[in-house]
């Protein structure tokens, strides 16, 4: 805020300032900032690296050839790490694009947070804030003139950054891309990342096996599929699908193609989402469909071998040293349950750390008002984040939009009862598993669909996704704002996204009325 103050008045004051060239930012004074280097790269951009206090690195692309708009990429898992890799195509488009490691070095079991309660505040929503002001201050400074336009795209981790700016920092960016969020952090590493691991792992006959995994794909798709009128490996809305484990049973001893009773349990567990004996949902499941395949289950949820997981990965080494900060903490010991005269442990974590990790304000008007622009989507097969977890949140915020404090004076004058889609829509995506990959088509443009929408007051109302095979585009859908969904008009091949319409599912029952 007082870099943004500062730099605002100055422009006003004498309208564009003087251009600080690349080697001369190394020497730009900036509140708690310190530049460590500003070079250039094959005349191509200018790589600014520095630190914010007090451990916040972050890496800023001035492009020579500018658009005029600054975008800050988010990160992943437990970050730790800088990420070049999403910064290069938007610096291809001439964006000044910047990303943080968000104030720690990443390991490999969490060691980082021990003992550094800085740390775990500049991860959870600090260190994206700090980056964001101290980057449009060195635009300004390089440029000599502000971005007209400041974007934040990211998934997953990201996807939780980009949710907890529009809530806790609504001024920060225009336009926002909200990717397969873990906004609900807390509940997705007790209910999701502990949730899988115990049930797989607390018994050790009932771990499930990744080479049982594609007979479970093939079963789910023989069951449902064909429920939204073409079989083609993507269920359109999993919801719909009503498939039990339990046809899976062995009939004849444990074989490759079958479950035994407690592996039937454990994907019943899996599939129904963490809860209580008493039945309370603590978080949702996983959804049935896109099992099989690099980015599924056999990397997110059986792992190669006990332990080996990606919910196990991610989830223990956190809750070991953020949550119980004990490194001989043993995660088999969680009570998900309340016992007599104490509270459960999912109430500790909450208490602990909802306050710092949790973004599930379903408030958006400070940032409405600011005229800012979300677009937020879930691969419908994400094997780590629930999708039903961003459908949740996209409902509170359509219902406490539709409440009369909500919405804006104007709407209450003129009736309108519901503005949240002038601001803010969710896009789910079939076959899509976490943030990409999966058997539908996963790859779309959600940074042009944003641009359109701040920036020319075109709302995404359809968004084309593509699916590749051996590089080559051999399908194509669109994405439609929920909850709509994609619907074959009959005529043509299902392959092509123009042979599709976007509209309503027949039960209304997916949308608060």
């Amino acid at each position: 805020m007082r870099l943004r103050l500062i730099f605002a008045a100055l422009a006003g004051c004498f309208g564009a300032l003087a251009q600080q060239p690349c080697a001369e930012l190394s020497k730009l004074a900036l509140p708690n900032t310190k530049i460590k280097s500003a070079a250039m790269v094959e005349a191509k951009y200018c790589r600014v690296e520095g630190t914010i206090w007090p451990e916040v690195n972050f890496e800023l692309r001035l492009p020579a050839q500018w658009n005029s708009k600054l975008l800050m990429v988010g990160n992943g898992g437990l970050a730790g790490t800088i990420n070049t890799g999403a910064m290069t195509a938007p610096l291809g488009r001439g964006y000044a694009v910047v990303s943080t490691d968000t104030g720690h070095v990443a390991d490999t079991d969490g060691h980082w947070a021990q003992g550094h309660m800085q740390r775990v505040i500049d991860f959870a929503h600090r260190s994206v804030h700090v980056t964001a002001e101290a980057a449009k201050a060195i635009v300004l400074a390089h440029y000599g003139r502000g971005q007209a336009h400041a974007y934040f795209t990211g998934c997953s981790q990201g996807g939780q950054q980009a949710l907890t700016e529009a809530q806790r920092y609504p001024r920060d960016f225009d336009g926002i891309v909200a990717g397969d969020p873990a906004n609900y952090w807390t509940r997705h590493y007790v209910g999701a990342h502990l949730w899988i691991t115990h049930a797989m792992e607390k018994n050790p006959a009932s771990y499930v096996p990744d080479t049982k995994i594609p007979a479970l794909a093939d079963a789910v798709n023989q069951a449902c599929d064909a429920v939204d009128g073409i079989s083609d490996g993507i269920l359109n809305d999993p919801r719909s699908c009503k498939f039990d484990p339990a046809s899976m049973l062995c009939k004849n001893g444990d074989g490759p193609s079958c479950l035994t009773a407690l592996q039937v349990e454990t994907l019943r567990k899996i599939y129904q989402g963490a809860r209580t004996s008493d039945g309370r949902q603590i978080f949702p499941g996983i959804l049935p469909g896109g099992e099989a395949g690099p980015g599924g289950w056999a990397r997110w949820i059986t792992g190669t071998a006990p332990g080996k997981s990606s919910h196990a990965a991610l989830g223990l080494p956190f809750l070991r040293f953020v949550a119980f900060e004990n490194p001989d903490w043993d995660p088999f010991s969680f009570r998900f349950d309340r016992s007599p005269g104490f509270d459960s442990d999912v109430d500790f974590v909450d208490k602990k750390l909802g306050p710092i990790f949790d973004n599930i304000n379903p408030d958006l008007r400070p940032f409405r008002d600011a005229a800012g622009k979300l677009i937020q989507y879930h691969g419908w097969n994400d094997p780590d984040i629930s999708p039903l977890n961003s459908i949740n949140y996209w409902e509170s915020v359509v219902k406490f939009m539709r409440d009369p404090e909500g919405l804006s004076l104007f709407s209450r004058r003129v009736g309108i009862r519901d503005e949240t889609r002038n601001f803010y829509r969710l896009f789910m995506v079939p076959g899509m598993q976490h943030c990409s990959g999966g058997p539908g088509p996963s790859s779309f443009d959600m940074l042009t669909a944003l641009e359109q929408w701040v920036e020319h007051g075109v709302a995404p109302d359809r968004v084309i996704a593509s699916h590749r095979t051996n590089n080559v585009v051999d399908r194509t859908r669109p994405l439609c704002p929920f909850p709509q969904e994609a619907k074959w008009n009959g005529k043509g091949s299902t392959d092509q996204a123009e042979n599709f319409v976007c509209a309503s599912p027949p039960a209304s029952s997916y949308f608060i009325e």
